[in-house]
């Protein structure tokens, strides 16, 4: 048996899993790097198919590597972290990862207004809405899902800054927007999230099968004269993206 597992009050497939995590996360297997195969494994540690096999579930299921069929397993590329308590740009939090972050102008709509958006944006449900969709993509390939509405007046404005973005090849949201036009300050961002699974539509613009996991990021976007500016839907492959908080204990509670 390898040197590499002597903690015989550990289960064999844990130590094997820890130590692949430890190598991934050390750096000495890289993300889209080939791991060997099942028979492989067991050879060089010395131990049993089925121990390699639930080692290399967990390291599937907790998103470490992934399996490619007919072709291999592979370390799969770190997931994008969040943060809840501030706004991280699209662009940003990929190029924190040497990603190269890319946006695409998917379609723009003038819709007749609903119920639940003249509500939120307080907009007349006799005037029409702009809605505004974007691809945001890690080179070609799809990470988020941005489908937005906005009064007609300000939607227009929005569609002609993002075709000036995208003429340049720049990569962007909506929030990078709001910067160029000066009338317009951001003060708050409402904000739910929740975790749900892709349906067909969702998983074609993605490129995931149907029933893949994804984040539902729902926000309102207001100015600094509380004047509700957009309401937009963000979609997140729950495979390339996790959220964090820091969270502090209120002191003052009285546990019952």
């Amino acid at each position: 048996m390898s040197n590499a597992f002597n903690d015989n009050q550990i289960p064999l497939y844990i130590q094997l899993k820890n130590l692949i995590t430890r190598k991934i996360k050390d750096g000495e297997l890289l993300p889209g790097e080939k791991l060997c195969s099942e028979r492989e494994l067991c050879e060089l540690y010395d131990v049993s198919r089925i121990t390699v096999r639930q080692a290399m579930n967990d390291l599937e299921k907790e998103g470490l590597i992934f399996k490619a069929h007919g072709k291999g397993t592979f370390v799969a590329e770190p997931k994008l972290e969040q943060e809840l308590f501030t706004i991280t740009p699209f662009q940003n939090s990929l190029l924190m990862k040497g990603l190269k972050p890319n946006t695409k102008l998917m379609e723009y709509l003038v819709l007749p207004n609903s119920y639940e958006i003249s509500q939120i944006l307080d907009v007349p449900l006799v005037e029409h809405i702009f809605q505004l969709k974007l691809l945001g993509l890690n080179e070609d390939n799809p990470m988020a899902f941005y489908n937005s509405y906005f009064s007609v007046e300000l939607g227009q404005k929005m569609l002609e800054l993002a075709e000036a973005a995208s003429s340049r090849h720049e990569s962007f949201t909506t929030l990078d927007l709001y910067k160029n036009i000066p009338e317009i300050n951001l003060r708050t961002i409402s904000q739910t999230i929740e975790a749900s699974i892709a349906d067909s539509y969702i998983a074609s613009i993605l490129e995931v099968k149907k029933g893949s996991p994804i984040f539902i990021v729902q926000s309102v976007i207001y100015s600094d004269q509380n004047q509700p500016l957009e309401k937009k839907t963000a979609i997140y492959r729950g495979d390339k993206y996790k959220f964090s908080v820091i969270r502090k204990p209120n002191n003052n509670e009285v546990s019952p």
